[in-house]
C-alpha cells in the first residue's frame, strides 16, 4: 500500500516537473517577446498591442504555473523562525496536515470560484477592448482555475508524501526519494582521469 502510495505521489510530482519546465520556457518566451517589442518599438518605430498584452498572457500563465513549481520545489514562503525549531518528523507531521486541510481545500476552493469568472467572460466572448488587441480574453482568465486546480494536485501530493515520512522507519529516505522528482537527471561525476 505504501508503495502505490509513494509512486502517486512521485507520478503527481513528476508532472509537477514538467510544468515547473513548461513555466522555465515560458519565461524565456517572456523574456524574448519583450525584447522584440522594446527593439521594434524604439528602433523600427513599430508596435503591436497584440504582442504587448501577449506580454501579460504570458506572465499570467509563467505565475500560476510556477506557482505550483515552486511549491513542490519547498520554496513558497513560509514562517521559517518557528519551523526550523521542530523535529524532522513534527515537520513532515505539520507539512502533511497543512497541505490536506489547508492548501488543497483552498486551492479548490479559489479553483472553483473562478470558474464562474470564466464562463462569463466566454459567455460575453470578451475580447481586449483595445484595438489589435487579443481575442479569447477567457483563455487567460482559464488559468486560473487552472492552476488552483494544480496547485490543489501538488498539495494532494505534498499529503501523500509527508504523510508517508511521517510513518516511514526513515522519514529521511522518503523525503530523499522525491528530492530529484521533477528535475532533470544530472549524469554522474566522472572519475578524473590521469594524462
Amino acid at each position: 500500500m505504501n508503495t502505490a502510495i509513494h509512486e502517486l505521489a512521485r507520478s503527481l510530482d513528476r508532472g509537477v516537473g514538467l510544468i515547473g519546465r513548461l513555466s522555465a520556457w515560458l519565461t524565456l518566451a517572456l523574456v524574448l517577446l519583450v525584447a522584440g517589442n522594446v527593439l521594434f518599438r524604439y528602433v523600427f518605430h513599430v508596435s503591436s498591442v497584440g504582442l504587448q498584452e501577449l506580454e501579460w498572457h504570458l506572465l499570467a500563465l509563467i505565475a500560476m504555473l510556477g506557482s505550483v513549481y515552486t511549491l513542490q520545489q519547498d520554496e513558497h514562503v513560509r514562517v521559517d523562525i518557528l519551523w526550523q525549531r521542530y523535529p524532522p518528523r513534527l515537520r513532515r507531521a505539520f507539512g502533511a496536515l497543512i497541505a490536506a486541510l489547508v492548501i488543497v481545500p483552498m486551492a479548490l476552493w479559489l479553483g472553483w470560484l473562478s470558474v464562474d469568472y470564466v464562463t462569463k467572460s466566454y459567455r460575453m466572448g470578451e475580447v481586449s477592448p483595445d484595438p489589435g488587441g487579443l481575442p479569447y480574453r477567457y483563455l487567460v482568465k482559464a488559468v486560473i482555475p487552472l492552476g488552483f486546480s494544480l496547485i490543489a494536485i501538488q498539495g494532494f501530493a505534498m499529503a501523500l508524501r509527508d504523510g508517508l515520512a511521517v510513518f516511514a522507519r526513515d522519514p529521511d529516505a522518503v523525503l530523499a526519494s522525491n528530492k530529484s522528482v521533477g528535475q532533470p537527471e544530472t549524469p554522474p561525476e566522472q572519475p578524473a582521469t590521469s594524462p
